[in-house]
């Protein structure tokens, strides 16, 4: 079971049904040890570094895929989303695997792809995300024509990626 709550000025701040469910299970539970874990919301540059620099590694990968066509980028995504973050719900006895949301789950997201990506041979090591931020506060901003939009045009601009043969 999981309870959710706010820290604020030194207490876990809950609404009352949580805090009558929480009182409960210490109660029923006495003696046990519990976790309390924070739950970081996730940034908008994590989000950023999985659909710009994660989504497309992997689609550059792939056979009979570009990586700078967004229409494969996005099955890519809809995939690693099925795989990696899925659940399965049955309807009328039979089993179908839905998407869960990553909201407040893509660090475990990601970590799990990283994961699949290391055990498949990728060469991980190229998602740096210093790298990553390199390309995206000092190279895309400005625009010029000659520099890559992308951080995988980028990674073979600098000599880091090669397309697999």
């Amino acid at each position: 079971m999981k309870y959710f709550a706010i820290a604020k000025n030194g207490r876990l701040n809950m609404n009352e049904y949580t805090r009558k469910a929480f009182s409960d299970f210490l109660v029923e539970n006495e003696d046990m040890r519990i976790e309390i874990k924070p739950l970081l919301p996730e940034s908008q540059k994590m989000r950023g570094y999985f659909e710009g620099a994660v989504v497309p590694f992997i689609t550059f990968f792939q056979e009979g895929m570009n990586h700078r066509d967004y229409k494969d980028i996005q099955k890519v995504r809809e995939w690693l989303k099925i795989e990696f973050n899925g659940d399965f719900l049955v309807i009328m006895g039979k089993t179908h695997r839905i998407v869960k949301s990553t909201k407040n789950q893509l660090k475990d997201f990601l970590e799990k792809i990283m994961d699949w990506m290391g055990e498949n041979g990728y060469p991980i090591e190229l998602l740096n995300p210093e790298d990553y931020k390199r390309w995206r506060d000092e190279v895309f901003p400005t625009g010029e024509i000659t520099d890559p939009d992308n951080y995988i045009d980028f990674l073979v601009s600098i000599g880091k990626l090669k397309k697999p043969n």
